[in-house]
């Protein structure tokens, strides 16, 4: 379950990254926007959130104690996804 939520992420994460790249490149008008110079700048350093969720949901396996259980891994992860998601559509969103 942990690779399925992690591909997730990337794979939103990803689409989101490569839709922001190719709308600042075709519109020249969105390179004035503050918002999309934030999230072109921030991009790369987004592919940080899942690799390091990967790392807590393994350490939450290997535990597996109240505050850190494999539920709340999974969770936690499909927040994250979500947020991913939101970042994804965004970043399309504003191209139109």
């Amino acid at each position: 379950m942990i690779r399925v939520i992690a591909m997730t992420q990337f794979a939103f994460l990803t689409l989101g990254v490569v839709s922001l790249k190719i709308m600042i490149q075709a519109n020249t008008d969105a390179s004035e926007s503050a918002y999309l110079e934030f999230l072109n700048t921030i991009s790369l350093w987004l592919f940080a959130i899942p690799i390091g969720w990967v790392f807590f949901a393994t350490l939450c396996s290997k535990i597996n104690k109240v505050p850190l259980t494999l539920k709340v891994a999974q969770v936690t992860g499909v927040i994250i996804a979500v947020a991913c998601f939101l970042f994804l559509a965004s970043a399309s969103m504003l191209a139109g």
